[in-house]
């Protein structure tokens, strides 16, 4: 399977995965802090603190250009 294909299939499973913590009734923001700390978790197992904050930080700047609010 191509990165393209990857993305789509691992997008949809965090898709699901946030309706099931709807259907739990967990509060959307605990959720999403939740995912977000297990995804800093992962990449501590593969980056160094100066390579995982620069990424964020470039999350960061596209949040600030408001390149997710933007339907495509």
């Amino acid at each position: 399977m191509g990165e393209i294909e990857d993305k789509k299939k691992a997008s949809l499973l965090v898709l699901e995965a946030m309706k099931k913590m709807q259907s739990e009734k967990i509060n959307p923001y605990i959720a999403i802090g939740a995912f977000i700390d297990e995804v800093i978790r992962e990449l501590a197992k593969q980056n160094d603190d100066k390579k995982i904050a620069l990424f964020l930080e470039n999350i960061a700047e596209k949040v600030r250009q408001g390149i997710y609010s933007k339907k495509n």
